[in-house]
């Protein structure tokens, strides 16, 4: 199940990556009373690598802190790329990355 799917920008690169309004909320592990949840991020281009991202809610904004930048250095991501995130049978979650036109 796709949990969201974001055209990054450069802000999103280079700080934290805030989530589309139209993520599936449920489909995150629960925060529980909490402003912070953290849980791993499989990522598909780089040898199945798991990174632990820290998913922030605050003023009813979620986005991913602590831990994105790695998946954005390791993944080697520019603005333009397209990023979802899906939540695996399993339980897990893994990213994959469609390239923009403009890296060809």
């Amino acid at each position: 199940m796709a949990i969201f799917r974001k055209q990054l920008t450069s802000v999103d690169i280079l700080k934290n990556l805030e989530l589309p309004n139209d993520t599936i909320r449920e489909a995150l592990p629960p925060f529980q009373g909490a402003r912070e949840n953290v849980f791993p991020i499989m990522f598909v281009e780089a040898e199945m690598t798991k990174v632990n991202v820290h998913c922030s809610c605050r003023s009813g904004r979620l986005e991913f802190r602590k831990g994105w930048i790695e998946i954005a250095s390791r993944m080697n991501l520019n603005a333009g790329d397209v990023v979802t995130l899906h939540r695996e049978d399993q339980g897990g979650y893994k990213m994959k990355v469609r390239r923009s036109a403009s890296r060809a």
